[in-house]
Order: structure tokens, then C-alpha cells, then sequence
């Protein structure tokens, strides 16, 4: 499938999925979060963030597409300062640090190389997909400090589902979903509900509640788990570098907690 399709498919099944996991009062709740504001967020953090993202996995290998990901909690640092007006603490900004630092010591332990112009495309995409989801992360707190992130979450969502598919259009008309394999439809329903409704909205509660900034370095897990997800399902080795990685982004997430 091509990244626009899978985006497109991916979100109409989430905003279906939406009220059964949340209950159906987030529909009523959401009509009052429908405002320009919350169509840029969609725009932002639901369209042109998945857009960016799956075309750049579309054009090399996915560690090197999480690598450059990984510089998101120094975007999201940067863009707070900048548009909120919110300087980090001096923790949080180490913690940033030690996280991106963990980060690339985990991908250069697995011998990351960009040896064609599709590595440098994708690396590209990865790093302006992170900067598509710090916009998203930080905007949702200058337009919405005290939201109903539930509702705003599923708002956003709704509100770019018309513009998805005016962008993507013809690209998705030529699947024919019903008849694809059974597994790219798990896989659909998968991304969906678990990484979309689920973890959209878990990331968005908790920016409202510790800040932008101090979560940020938390985004950073993801090549971590992936790392020890490969050793547990896919019997990949665990490098000096891994261990030495994940304990640098760990140890930087946590002390953006400290006070």
C-alpha cells in the first residue's frame, strides 16, 4: 500500500473505533473543539505527520527513519521556546540531550549507513516527520492548555479525514481492501486502534498534564522498545551499544521529571 492510502484507510477505521473505546458521549463533547485551531492540529498531527512519515518508510529501511525521529525531543524543546514562549528547565534540556544522545549511540551500535539518495530521502522524511509531530505536540497546548484531550483528540481526527481524502484521492480508490490479504487487514486494524486511537491519545493527555518539554525525551522509547522487541520476538542480538543507548535515553526521560 502506498503511505497516502495507508493513512487514509488507518484513520477513517480509528475515527470509527474512537467512540467504542472512549464511549459515545466524546462525540457531543468533540462538536465544541470545532474550530480552525483544531483543523490545523488535525492537519498537522494526523495528515501531514503520517503522510511525511510512511513515505519516508516507503523509501528506506525503517531504523534509519527512526534515527532521524530521534532528534523530535530537541525540536520539541526548541519549538516550545519559540512558540509558547516556555523556557526548559535545565534538566529537561539535559534530559533531551541524553535521550537523542542514547538514541544515536543505539542506531550507530547497529551499523546504520546512508549509502543512496533514497537513505538520504528517507532520513529527510524521518526528521521532517518529528518536526510535523513536535508542531502537533506543541500547538495543542498554546491553542488548548485545559482541553478535554479525549474529545480534542478525537475532533483533530474527524476534521482532517476530508482533507486526507481530497489529498490522497486517486491513490486509495485503486485498492480494493476487501479482497488484500487478511493480514494487511489486521495490520490496518492494528495501527488503527492500538498505535492511533489508543497511543494518540494517551501522548495527548500527558502533554497536558506534564508539558511539552518534559515529555519529550519519553518519545524517545519507541527505538528502544523496538530494539528490545527485535531480541524477544526476533531473536536479534542486543549490542553494548543497545544497552549503553537505553540506558541514556531511560536515564534522560526520567530526570526531566525531577522538580
Amino acid at each position: 500500500m502506498d503511505p497516502f492510502s495507508i493513512t487514509v484507510f488507518r484513520w477513517t477505521l480509528a475515527a470509527l473505533f474512537y467512540p467504542l473505546i472512549f464511549g459515545f458521549n466524546v462525540i457531543p463533547k468533540a462538536f465544541k473543539y470545532i474550530k480552525l485551531k483544531t483543523v490545523i492540529l488535525g492537519l498537522t498531527g494526523f495528515m501531514a505527520f503520517n503522510f511525511t512519515l510512511y513515505w519516508a518508510l516507503s523509501m528506506t529501511i525503517a531504523s534509519l527513519v527512526g534515527f532521524a525521529y530521534g532528534f523530535t525531543p530537541i525540536i520539541i524543546i526548541t519549538l516550545s521556546l519559540t512558540i509558547e514562549s516556555f523556557k526548559p528547565t535545565k534538566l529537561q534540556t539535559i534530559g533531551s540531550l541524553l535521550s537523542v544522545l542514547g538514541v544515536s549511540l543505539l542506531f550507530y551500535s547497529r551499523g546504520l549507513r546512508i549509502g543512496n539518495l533514497a537513505d538520504i530521502l528517507g532520513l529527510t522524511g524521518g526528521i521532517t516527520a518529528g518536526i510535523l509531530w513536535a508542531l502537533y505536540t506543541v500547538l495543542q497546548n498554546k491553542f488548548y492548555p485545559n482541553s478535554d484531550r479525549t474529545a480534542l483528540t478525537y475532533s483533530s481526527l474527524i476534521l482532517s479525514i476530508p482533507f486526507m481524502l481530497i489529498f490522497a484521492y486517486p491513490q486509495y480508490l485503486n485498492l480494493n481492501i476487501l479482497s488484500t490479504k487478511p493480514e494487511i487487514i489486521l495490520a490496518l486494524l492494528w495501527i488503527a486502534i492500538a498505535p492511533g486511537v489508543i497511543a494518540y491519545y494517551m501522548w495527548n493527555k500527558a502533554i497536558s498534564i506534564v508539558g511539552s518539554n518534559t515529555a519529550a525525551p519519553y518519545s524517545n522509547l519507541l527505538p528502544l522498545f523496538v530494539a528490545l522487541l527485535g531480541y524477544t520476538l526476533l531473536k536479534e542480538p542486543l549490542t553494548s551499544g543497545d544497552i549503553i543507548g537505553g540506558i541514556l535515553i531511560i536515564t534522560g526521560s526520567t530526570i526531566t521529571m525531577i522538580k
